[in-house]
């Protein structure tokens, strides 16, 4: 049973160090790449990893046709918007910032939830982490909120944001299909994302950037895709079904952190005491929405 334990917080740590790196990685890999390729590659490079779990597995495809339109509502909102939103806000925006504001998902999380499920309440002490994380993203996109022109970074602060929002769909809109194998369910929403995105993301690859990446940055595409993607998502499945959620929530602390962490260190991105400041109220207020009742 030690062993058994060991391992799952192995995998917590394993989830929270590449999908802490990966804002960084994104900002190394956008030398050479389009951010819709960028999020391209990690899609059918998630796929290819998803697909041998699944072959691994030996398990049936269960899902009909039915199934297409519900993977590719997850596929958009789980992995194309978000994953979009986020690669081209980077180009503007420090990755250690992204990782910041991407604290509030769990927030806009239970937002959506309190609006669209009925056993999602949203209760005082749930509002008061609600403002809280909110006065903490005002901190960040305040000076820029308040300038004369869209010149800074608002625009890209305002990207990442609406990356929290989709991803928060996402989760509530998972809670209300029907029971599934979550690797099928993973690799189908991976594959249907790298198909709708091939033709796009080859002709702006082309069009503005072409064929000549330097090694790092393929080198930062390659861990996004297999490490960051693929390994972590049958990492997460993992955690998720032999743990559950709980205990997979406490890298909603963390990741951000080690974001943050990431940029400021390896990539020498600016940072303040607002930053700080943000963090800290961001996840006091994921601390509050996340209290139950004993």
């Amino acid at each position: 049973m030690p062993q058994f334990i060991i391992k799952h917080w192995l995998l917590l740590a394993y989830l929270v160090i590449v999908w802490g790196f990966a804002f960084a990685l994104i900002a190394v890999a956008l030398a050479s790449f389009h951010p819709i390729f960028i999020v391209w590659g990690r899609l059918w490079m998630g796929a290819l990893i998803m697909w041998c779990v699944w072959r691994y597995r030996a398990a049936d495809w269960l899902m009909g046709r039915e199934w297409i339109l519900r993977l590719a509502v997850l596929s958009f909102t789980g992995n194309i918007i978000p994953f979009s939103l986020i690669a081209w806000a980077e180009q503007t925006v420090p990755s250690a910032e992204v990782g910041i504001l991407m604290a509030l998902m769990p927030i806009a999380t239970l937002l959506l939830a309190h609006w669209l499920l009925e056993h999602e309440p949203l209760t005082w002490r749930r509002f008061c982490g609600v403002v809280t994380g909110f006065v903490g993203v005002g901190l960040l996109v305040g000076e820029d909120l308040l300038a004369d022109s869209a010149r800074g970074q608002l625009p890209g602060q305002i990207a990442v944001l609406g990356a929290t929002l989709s991803y928060a769909f996402n989760g509530v809109y998972a809670k209300r299909l029907p029971a599934s194998d979550p690797v099928a369910l993973s690799l189908g929403s991976l594959l249907v994302g790298a198909v709708i995105l091939s033709a796009p993301a080859m002709f702006l690859q082309l069009d503005g950037y072409g064929l000549a990446p330097t090694v790092e940055a393929i080198r930062a595409l390659l861990v996004l895709g297999v490490l960051a993607t693929g390994v972590a998502t049958w990492c997460y499945f993992v955690v998720v079904t032999e743990r559950g959620p709980t205990f997979l929530s406490t890298i909603n602390y963390l990741i951000p952190a080690v974001a943050f962490a990431a940029g400021t260190i390896f990539l020498a991105e600016p940072w303040g005491w607002e930053h700080l400041l943000a963090l800290g109220l961001i996840l006091s207020g994921v601390a509050l929405i996340q209290v139950r009742r004993t």
